[in-house]
């Protein structure tokens, strides 16, 4: 190409595509990168009288505080949500977990452990262990449920097969009025001890609760449950519940997030689990929870760097969502500007390293000439002719080089030393 052309179309040439070029590195940046989190978080929970339900809630009056939007969506079984963050488009990007579900997931991740829930057994007098639910009937919700596999999980360890007991898929306020109806003769409630169905069932007139004997030896087998002594009087010291020190099982509660999600969402979602999770609840000691420690689903990297502290910061100085900002314009736009500045004040000189290195190659070549020619001690005719048409030719070449105005000096005088090289062979051709 020749320089001049190179020089006159050097925007469309040079800069246009240094331009499109620094456009696609910091598109396909973004694009792997992820920089920016979504504004937008969906958290899944079970149905409208779900203690899940209030508890999303409150995670999302405390991101909605940070400028995340939060879009609350209810399943009609509790064990939907996580079915859905393993699909290949999910709907929702958290939900609540027990450990119960972990065995029917294998995509899910877990930020956390915020939490157990205790395995409810409650049943009318006369029922005093779970050996006595042989042929009875026990309201378990339904099929696929954590109630079910809990009841499931205790019939089992009862030694009672399941074709001896009836279920029925009451759970929630319809367990309760199938048990003061007579309808059932025991609930299996998987809840916190704050559930309001809880509340409802371990205060009814005529009712109890079962202990789980040989626990130690339940959880020894399920590896989902931990063994738990529920103290005299624990939930109720007026009305002394339980009357006795109660051996019971609990299964973790985990925040659960969908593979993928972005790394500066999930830590404020830990962020928030800190918050509401650190207070002691129901047989939980204050400060045992959020943890990582013991979870039944695979626990997400984000979540371990967490624990150990470890995060961008900028984070530490800025608020979440000018953080994010500020980390884009660090580590994308900026280096990508200085190189893209660099670049494009280095592109002129790039036309004048095409224009020194065309210059000193005829200067190369008629040195050469010129050093071949002081060589010679006799010179013929035939000699000097050939140099001569030499001379001549160099100078076609360097009259025909087209070159940007500003090194129109340096063209003159490289014709001006073609001149001289000229002259000196005429006055060696007339002295011959």
């Amino acid at each position: 190409m020749k320089l001049l052309l190179l020089y006159r179309r050097r925007w469309w040439l040079i800069y246009l595509p240094l331009a499109v070029l620094l456009m696609a590195a910091m598109a396909v940046t973004l694009l792997w990168w992820e920089p920016l989190p979504p504004k937008r978080v969906v958290i899944g929970t079970g149905p409208a009288q779900s203690s899940y339900l209030e508890l999303a809630r409150e995670y999302a009056a405390r991101l909605e505080r940070t400028g995340i939007a939060v879009e609350i969506v209810s399943f009609s079984r509790p064990q939907d949500p996580l079915a859905q963050l393993g699909a290949s488009s999910p709907r929702i990007d958290i939900t609540f977990a027990q450990g119960l579900y972990a065995d029917n997931t294998s995509s899910a991740q877990t930020l956390a452990v915020i939490g157990h829930e205790i395995l409810w057994v409650v049943a009318r007098d006369g029922i005093q262990s779970l050996s006595d639910l042989r042929h009875r009937r026990i309201a378990a919700s339904v099929e696929g449920s954590s109630n079910r596999l809990a009841a499931q999980m205790l019939l089992q360890h009862a030694r009672i097969p399941p074709g001896e007991v009836v279920f029925s898929d009451e759970v929630g306020d319809k367990a309760v009025a199938a048990l003061a109806e007579g309808r059932v003769d025991a609930v299996v409630h998987v809840a916190t001890g704050g559930s309001r169905t809880v509340g409802a069932l371990v205060r009814m007139e005529g009712f109890h609760l079962l202990p789980v004997e040989h626990v130690g030896s339940l959880v020894a087998k399920a590896p989902h449950l931990r063994a738990v002594i529920m103290p005299q009087g624990s939930i109720e010291l007026r009305s002394n519940l339980p009357s006795t020190d109660l051996p019971s099982a609990v299964t973790l509660t985990h925040l659960v997030a969908r593979p993928g999600l972005h790394p500066a969402l999930q830590r404020t979602l830990l962020d928030v689990a800190d918050e509401i999770h650190v207070m002691a609840g129901f047989l939980e000691r204050q400060g045992v929870y959020p943890t990582t420690v013991g979870s039944d689903f695979p626990v997400a990297p984000e979540a371990l760097l967490h624990q150990q502290g470890s995060r961008p910061w900028l984070e530490t100085l800025l608020p979440y969502g000018t953080a994010q900002w500020a980390q884009l314009v660090l580590l994308v736009v900026l280096p990508l500007g200085l190189l893209g500045s660099v670049l494009v004040i280095r592109a002129p000189r790039y036309i004048e390293w095409r224009v020194e290195a065309a210059l000193l190659h005829f200067y190369g070549e008629l040195q050469f000439l010129e050093d071949e020619f002081s060589q010679l001690t006799e010179p013929g005719e035939d000699t000097i002719g050939q140099f001569e048409l030499r001379v001549d030719a160099l100078e076609r070449m360097v009259t025909s080089l087209e070159l940007p105005d500003h090194f129109t000096d340096r063209w003159y005088i490289l014709r001006e030393h073609l001149e001289q090289v000229r002259l000196r062979i005429r006055a060696a051709a007339d002295a011959a």
